[in-house]
């Protein structure tokens, strides 16, 4: 009989009630044998609605009384790093949300731990995972659009206030340490870098827009909240030989028409579309072999789950290799958000250290 993976899930808000714990409850080498919360009604309530055996209020309880071998940290941004750490400290396989740590140095003490205990972390988010990106990366890689000169991403949104439904008062994503750029940021940056490879220097402007927000719907329908971190961050990454990166992290985009993604190179252009019957368009600009106009790449198209990075943690299990979403990425995407703030205060280029 083939092996069932034991997993204790800690954070049972809206991504692990909708994605998370129904999707893996379909993977056939996983179980999900605990769930954690620190609101105990939520993790209780997650239990009986999808027949978990056991829950607990507390991740030190849940380390203590549950045998299981894989930890998923779904938990706030601020609570990641204390929760990795005592996950990998337990001897436990790692998945975190992103990211996995909000500045380096917590993030290489995660990587040394999981290094000295001969564990996995996986670290969301999953772009890397994504078709329509690794089509993305194979028609950069193999030249289809010529140099790349800059890519420019959107990683933005109106702000958490306008999530419908929230029972969860969203507040917590203005407060310091937290905002726009962990919360969004992290998504575009790991995008571009995943297609281009270790950024080299960052620049970036950032600051408080907004200074008063509303909850727009949900169980705080009309809360005011004054941000106390920026909600506008706009980041320019050098990857060197005049190719850059523009990504914009902001709670300040109410809505937009734009493609989300456009990469742009001295043969064609890639855009990322926001179609989901057509996610990605390739122009292409060849007059030698003439061609010019756009068309739509040949791949494989498939919405990945959410849960595609803990299916991939496992695969790299039972196969003895790294996770695709590496930490070492992920500890990259962290140096640049670090490092971004510092390039707004001071005014100037930042040069980053890390690579993947």
């Amino acid at each position: 009989m083939d092996r069932k993976w034991r997993i204790a899930i800690v954070g049972c808000g809206l991504i692990a009630n909708s994605n998370y714990i129904p999707e893996i409850k379909m993977m056939p080498n996983a179980e999900i044998v605990a769930v954690c919360d620190i609101i105990p009604e939520r993790a209780k309530q997650s239990a009986e609605r999808f027949c978990i055996p056991k829950w607990y209020k507390h991740i030190d309880e849940l380390l203590k009384d549950c045998e299981f071998e894989i930890l998923l940290d779904l938990t706030s941004i601020d609570a990641h790093f204390e929760i990795n750490l005592k996950a990998l400290q337990a001897g436990k396989h790692l998945y975190s949300q992103k990211p996995i740590a909000t500045n380096v140095k917590e993030a290489r003490i995660l990587i040394e731990e999981a290094k000295k205990r001969n564990l996995k972390i996986s670290a969301s988010p999953i772009h890397m995972l994504r078709p329509d990106i690794q089509e993305a990366r194979r028609l950069i890689k193999e030249g289809i659009i010529g140099k790349v000169s800059f890519i420019r991403c959107s990683s933005s949104h109106g702000g958490p206030e306008y999530f419908q439904f929230r029972d969860v008062d969203p507040s917590w994503f203005y407060k310091p340490g937290i905002g726009p750029l962990l919360d969004l940021g992290v998504h575009g940056l790991h995008q571009v870098t995943g297609l281009l490879g270790p950024a080299k220097r960052v620049t970036c402007l950032s600051g408080i827009s907004e200074k008063k927000r509303i909850v727009r719907t949900g169980a705080f329908d009309g809360k005011e909240m004054e941000p106390m971190v920026d909600d506008n961050t706009l980041i320019l990454l050098d990857f060197g030989e005049a190719t850059f990166a523009f990504v914009d992290a902001t709670y300040c985009v109410k809505s937009t028409k734009a493609p989300y993604m456009e990469i742009y190179g001295s043969k064609g252009t890639i855009s990322f579309t926001r179609d989901p019957e057509k996610p990605i368009m390739l122009f292409l600009d060849e007059r030698e072999k003439g061609i010019r106009g756009w068309t739509e790449p040949i791949y494989y198209w498939q919405r990945v789950q959410q849960s595609c990075g803990v299916k991939d943690l496992l695969s790299a299990l039972e196969e003895n290799r790294e996770p695709v979403l590496t930490p070492q990425h992920a500890l990259h995407v962290i140096e640049i958000m670090e490092k971004a703030y510092i390039s707004a205060r001071e005014g100037r280029a930042i040069e980053l250290e890390t690579t993947f």
